[in-house]
């Protein structure tokens, strides 16, 4: 009788569609590993980072048209569901695989001149979710649109860090310049979990990720 409760209790609280979904609502339950090693694990990460690599060559490639390639505006929105969804399901292993293969081909590619910082940014960005997706996550419950909202929003604000060096130091930007380019990039990352979130739980209810 109580496992039958409990069952009922994690399908009330499970938000099965797109948001809104019952004020945002939360994800579908899954087995989380911080550093999981499992074949599985690196071609799921491998299927997330192709994702990832095609969106951005197409924004990358925006952002140099529409901004000379000073801040990855849309490269930001195309770039959180796919990172947030390695780092959330796929912990520290998934994360930094889809942080650095879309940097390798965009510096092979010279799909933007911010290219080489798109190391040190996805990786921190990566590196974050991972970890707030481990102290956020119980066995038993997914994860919700509060939580995920917050480790995007700590994950966003230290991305930015390497382009405010590179804008400051290298393009000699005067300050206020760099923080209010970053701070419309920061907007971006918020406005991106629009996506983001219900792409990670479409992943899951459709089976995409298997992660149980």
């Amino acid at each position: 009788m109580s496992t039958t409760t409990d069952a009922v209790h994690r399908e009330q609280n499970t938000a099965p569609g797109p948001l809104p979904d019952r004020l945002f609502g939360q994800m579908p339950d899954w087995n989380y590993m911080l550093w999981p090693k499992s074949t599985q694990v690196i071609m799921s990460s491998l299927f997330l980072a192709l994702g990832l690599i095609v969106s951005l060559q197409v924004a990358e490639r925006l952002d140099t048209i529409m901004f000379g390639g000073v801040a990855p505006i849309w490269g930001t929105i195309l770039f959180t569901p796919w990172l947030i969804a390695a780092g959330i399901f796929y912990g520290l292993t998934g994360g930094l695989i889809v942080a650095n293969i879309n940097p390798i081909v965009s510096n092979l590619t010279a799909s933007s001149p911010l290219a080489p910082l798109f190391f040190p940014a996805n990786t921190l960005y990566a590196v974050t979710i991972a970890l707030f997706a481990w102290y956020f996550k119980t066995p038993g419950e997914g994860l919700r649109f509060r939580e995920v909202f917050v480790a995007n929003a700590i994950a966003g604000l230290l991305n930015v860090v390497p382009y405010i060096l590179y804008q400051t130091i290298v393009l000699k930007l005067p300050l206020r310049v760099s923080l209010g380019i970053e701070t419309i990039q920061f907007v971006a990352f918020i406005l991106s979990l629009g996506i983001a979130y219900p792409f990670c739980k479409k992943l899951l209810e459709a089976g995409v990720v298997q992660v149980r």
